[in-house]
């Protein structure tokens, strides 16, 4: 039976963050006083959705415009050629798509469930809201007006709901409870893995219990950027099974410097809460479960260290949050400020820009931290999220026990004070041999063609770890040629930052492959791997001509676009084509596969 104030949110989420906004989601509909369950869409019984009068679907899109894992069931029903037109005639909904524009199928999985549930007879009660990760305010830029628009929309079926003010009472997920202990030495601390160690598992996750082999730097010690090279066996020596652009995912954690930060801010502001106090995680709300790994208690030192992101930047959402608990006018005021549409330019100025991290808003913002409570703790730090790596290793090449991933280490400055660090690098980087972690593998984005099609890839920087996977592959198979396989690799000097370079120069001495290299401070003036696209053009006009495959893998920011636009250029100068006819080519190569991108 379904309740007459239901609205439903589903989710569809590869890296937890889609989740994170469903529930946040979540917790309005609470605040308006609806009930209703916040579930993956795959763990939710689909066969109940011809029931459901309200809905709202947030879904990210993956690879090459993929669906999430954790929708794949869930879309497959949806698109059996048997369900009647008017399946979900009783349905209205909204869905929200989170994407990033710097790829070609730009919230594809958004927009095609969106279409979808309209043919099946469902009433839309706005336009598909397309987030784009690439905006400076981030996903929020579209999310907070599409949320505030749905539910205006939402009210002419519910006029009794209030839609002003609904931030005023904290609605927490969990009832969670401090278990004060005595005092431990956290030297004794046990620093197991809170997700898997213990057998726990996502049913789309298959852990590997794994050791650190070696961590080796690439780039030269003189050298601005340290890079490295990590290698991670089988803990079991059991056989690891990827292929060529399957990627590593794995949890980082925070440094102890960040941890000891956080317990100085909750002693200094007089909150009652120390590293060795275990938590107790209870349901709160029927519809609203406790995860697996948070269902046995937790100390705090564990909470920090492996769940609470302690380098986030903060989203005008967590100082609506601050605004809640504030009693001082001044703090109150400015959170309230920055948490709001008018106050979005400060709040870039504030922290996106100069990438402010939770941490230090806590100290800015102290006598407001001081009336923090651990329910609010809970929804103020986003929760740390895996990251994923493209293996940079042949499983043939290594006998499948161990693989590689090559890891450029994130460090830089703003204009505040501290270098600004990446915290999944960051901790990669300071693993020691023999240190043990859990990580899980999975098809990547890539689809390698027949390996008699003519390849160019084209992978600057790290971007060139899903290739050397390739090459290694095709060296072991013994079908390397150097006229299937080209790559187009960038660095800034020769001597400095060219990754495996002996390797790479000795495939190509060995004629198993084509490299063209850009050291683009080696001189003068600089030289891109778009430059060498445009030098080379006339055999890589050939090599599409021949039904060839481009491959593009790197750094987001401007690389792709001028990859692309070098292509265009190919196309026109060497093809005849004109501008348009270009474009043309240039989509229906992506559109067929042929052209493949994962950036970042």
């Amino acid at each position: 039976m379904i309740e007459i104030n239901r609205v439903l949110v589903l989710y569809g989420s590869q890296t937890f963050t889609a989740q994170e906004i469903a529930e946040r989601i979540w917790r309005k509909t609470k605040a308006f006083g609806f009930r209703g369950p916040v579930q993956a869409m795959d763990d939710y019984p689909i066969s109940q959705l011809i029931h459901e009068k309200f809905a709202i679907f947030v879904s990210s899109t993956t690879g090459q415009g993929d669906e999430p894992d954790n929708m794949k069931k869930f879309w497959k029903f949806l698109l059996r050629k048997n369900l009647p037109s008017n399946s979900l005639r009783n349905l209205k909904f909204g869905v929200i798509g989170l994407g990033d524009s710097s790829y070609e199928k730009f919230n594809f999985v958004g927009k095609k469930l969106n279409k979808r549930l309209i043919q099946l007879g469902a009433t839309s009660l706005l336009d598909v809201g397309l987030c784009d990760y690439q905006h400076d305010l981030g996903h929020d830029a579209v999310l907070e007006p599409w949320l505030d628009k749905f539910f205006i929309e939402l009210k002419q079926y519910f006029p009794e709901i209030q839609i002003n003010n609904i931030n005023d009472n904290f609605i927490p997920k969990w009832k969670v409870s401090v278990i004060k202990g005595i005092e431990n030495n956290l030297n004794n601390f046990d620093h197991e893995d809170i997700y898997f160690a213990k057998g726990q598992k996502s049913f789309y996750l298959e852990p590997k219990f794994l050791t650190v082999e070696k961590n080796v730097r690439t780039t030269h010690e003189t050298h601005f950027q340290d890079v490295r090279l990590i290698t991670f066996r089988s803990n079991n020596d059991s056989k690891l099974d990827f292929k060529p652009g399957d990627i590593f995912n794995i949890r980082p954690r925070n440094s102890k410097e960040d941890i000891d930060d956080l317990f100085n801010i909750f002693q200094s502001h007089g909150i009652d809460i120390k590293p060795y106090y275990k938590l107790l995680v209870e349901e709160y709300h029927d519809d609203m479960p406790v995860p697996d790994f948070l269902q046995e208690p937790l100390t705090l030192y564990e909470i920090a260290e492996q769940y609470w992101d302690l380098r986030a930047y903060p989203t005008q959402y967590v100082f609506s949050l601050l605004a809640l608990v504030s009693q001082d006018k001044l703090e109150r005021e400015k959170c309230i400020e920055l948490s709001s549409a008018a106050g979005q330019e400060e709040w870039l100025n504030y922290c996106r820009r100069p990438r402010r991290t939770i941490l230090e808003v806590l100290h800015d913002f102290h006598k407001s931290t001081s009336k923090l409570t651990i329910d609010i703790l809970f929804e103020l730090f986003s929760t740390i999220k895996p990251r994923s790596f493209s293996i940079a290793s042949s499983a043939l090449f290594t006998n499948g026990v161990n693989f590689d991933i090559l890891v450029a280490v994130v460090k830089y400055n703003t204009k505040l004070k501290k270098p600004r660090l990446g915290l999944t690098s960051n901790w990669l980087k300071d693993l020691q041999v023999g240190d043990n972690v859990y990580g899980w593998i999975k098809n990547g984005t890539f689809k390698f063609p027949d390996v008699n099609i003519p390849q160019i890839l084209i992978g600057p920087g790290t971007g060139l770890a899903p290739f050397r996977s390739l090459l290694q592959e095709r060296v072991s198979q013994n079908v390397a040629s150097k006229k299937i396989y080209n790559l187009f690799f960038g660095c800034r000097y020769k001597d400095k930052d060219f990754h495996c370079k002996d390797e790479l120069e000795k495939m190509a001495e060995d004629g198993k492959l084509s490299l063209y290299c850009a050291f683009s401070r080696d001189q003068d003036d600089k030289i891109y791997v778009q430059h060498k696209i445009s030098e080379h053009g006339n055999y890589l006009w050939k090599l599409i001509k021949d039904g060839g495959y481009i491959f593009i893998s790197g750094n987001s920011k401007n690389m792709p676009d001028n990859v692309r636009d070098a292509f265009k250029d190919v196309f026109c100068e060497i093809g005849g084509l004109n501008e348009k006819e270009s474009k043309d080519k240039l989509q229906m190569l992506e559109r067929t596969g042929r052209l493949q991108m994962e950036t970042w």
